[in-house]
């Protein structure tokens, strides 16, 4: 028993001692060996028309989805109102706060619309 413990102790030191293989360095040194495929989009932000009416005049507030306000705007009874809004291009939904309602627009195209009711 005592000479089976000692080969697995043994057999374990013996294999796990290997020597790492270096792995090549990737990383490019200048600007000119970057390889960036050609369709890569170098946009950080994206800009969306926004059309709001409101069943009440009131503020209504465009947020990320973390609550932080991209813009206000006050909203007048059963009138669109306009706006260009550009956000970070990560960004998939936005927030609409108005007269305590708290919806989530899917950012799925440049024109974008929302009753309130």
């Amino acid at each position: 028993m005592k000479n089976l413990f000692i080969f697995i102790i043994l057999s374990v030191v013996f294999f796990s001692c290997r020597k790492d293989t270096p792995q090549p360095d990737t990383t490019p040194d200048k600007m000119e060996e970057l390889v960036v495929p050609d369709n890569f989009n170098w946009k950080t932000t994206k800009s969306f028309q926004l059309e709001l009416t409101g069943s009440s005049s009131g503020i209504v507030i465009v947020a990320n989805q973390d609550g932080i306000p991209y813009q206000k705007a006050y909203l007048s009874t059963n009138l669109a109102y306009m706006m260009k809004i550009t956000v970070p291009a990560y960004e998939q939904n936005i927030r609409l706060l108005f007269a305590g309602k708290d919806v989530t627009l899917e950012l799925t195209s440049e024109y974008l619309s929302y009753r309130f009711q």
